[in-house]
């Protein structure tokens, strides 16, 4: 079961960065402001939202299997029909659709993972998110291969993850899951009740901006590259290829090296890096000198995610809860890059990532405050 998550979270990954790599060529294609390619972006991002809290709600009445498996179907349906029009609203529907299949991945795969992994520990965790960083260095490296030699690179790139996520339903369909007991009327109603619990909201809030800076340092870097760098738009891709690079070896590290169970130090550490990171990358004005900071930017995010919401089901062991924490998330990707594309409509692109930069400086306050709220919380929620 372990490897056929990571096989639905590769192309999750996949989808996940190609319509950021494929911006600058989308918004020269098409003719769409930045508003505009940025409402676009966000539609993903608002599905994503809805279904992680839908699907943390469906995973306790219905077989996970079920729920994994109709998310990836509309998926699939809205990879390959995306960027064959040139209709923003269209894109929009396609876009949306492919974010309530990341939904469910996203809720049914970690919820899978926190029962498979060993008490306290976060390993299988980070190695399942670093099989999401191959997938999300592939689409940008696919994009950046491809735009060159043809103007559909992106929908050759959005076709082929669409027949793969239909690939993964089917094998998910002929997968024996193991025993996931549903819970009752009154368990439900009871989980309900982690809403009204103070760190499991703070969680929940640190994804929010975790995510947002995350996700708007990956769509919005190309565009960075090709606009205040001067460099071509394939160069700009593999500048998001870069960033999940740095992204997968942080997550491989954390996996193989990291073997203790306090994860709330690791994501302090984690977004120090990369918020040094992310300052060097908009000091300097050299190519090389961005590529190394954008590289250390997703070095350091690495370990964040995966750590947090391997505490999330440590700490409150439900599949609502995780979704709950799942959800911020989604508020956060789709929230940031559409406040990042009005940034760079009125100061420019530059001074916009400066934003991204005040929010990792809140991360870090943040995550002083979950280093001394952990330690009042019980083992078993």
């Amino acid at each position: 079961m372990f490897w056929l998550y990571m096989g639905g979270f590769l192309v999750f990954g996949a989808v996940f960065t190609v319509v950021g790599a494929a911006l600058p060529q989308i918004i020269r294609t098409f003719h769409w402001s930045y508003a505009l390619m940025g409402t676009v972006l966000a539609a993903s991002a608002v599905g994503y939202f809805v279904s992680s809290f839908v699907c943390g709600l469906l995973v306790q009445r219905f077989p996970p299997k079920a729920v994994i498996i109709v998310g990836l179907l509309v998926g699939a349906v809205g990879m390959v029909s995306f960027g064959r029009t040139a209709s923003p609203w269209l894109n929009l529907l396609f876009n949306l659709m492919i974010g309530l299949c990341q939904g469910s991945i996203e809720v049914v795969t970690n919820l899978g993972i926190v029962r498979l992994e060993k008490p306290g520990q976060s390993r299988l965790m980070n190695l399942l998110h670093a099989g999401f960083s191959v997938g999300a260095i592939a689409g940008p490296l696919s994009i950046g291969y491809l735009i060159g030699r043809s103007t559909n690179g992106p929908v050759v790139v959005f076709t082929v993850a669409g027949i793969l996520a239909a690939v993964m339903a089917l094998l998910f369909g002929l997968a024996r899951f193991p025993a996931w007991q549903r819970e009752s009327t009154h368990t439900r109603r009871g989980s309900l009740q982690v809403l009204a619990q103070p760190m499991l909201l703070l969680f929940v809030f640190f994804l929010i901006l975790y995510v947002g800076a995350e996700v708007g340092v990956s769509s919005w870097a190309s565009e960075f590259f090709v606009t205040v760098l001067g460099t071509s738009a394939s160069s700009g891709a593999f500048a998001v290829a870069l960033f999940w690079t740095g992204l997968l070896i942080g997550r491989l590290a954390v996996s193989f090296l990291y073997r203790g169970t306090k994860q709330q130090y690791v994501v302090l550490a984690s977004i120090l890096l990369a918020t040094g990171a992310l300052a060097l990358a908009l000091l300097v004005h050299s190519t090389p000198a961005v590529a190394a900071g954008i590289f250390l930017t997703g070095l350091g995010f690495a370990g964040v995610y995966p750590l947090v919401i391997s505490m999330v089901g440590r700490y409150f062991k439900s599949g609502f809860a995780i979704g709950v924490a799942a959800t911020g998330g989604g508020i956060g990707s789709f929230t940031f890059p559409f406040i990042m594309a009005m940034l760079a409509q009125s100061v420019g692109l530059r001074n916009g990532f400066w934003f991204y930069l005040g929010i990792c400086g809140v991360l870090a306050v943040l995550s002083l405050v979950i280093i001394q709220g952990v330690k009042r919380l019980p083992e078993n929620g």
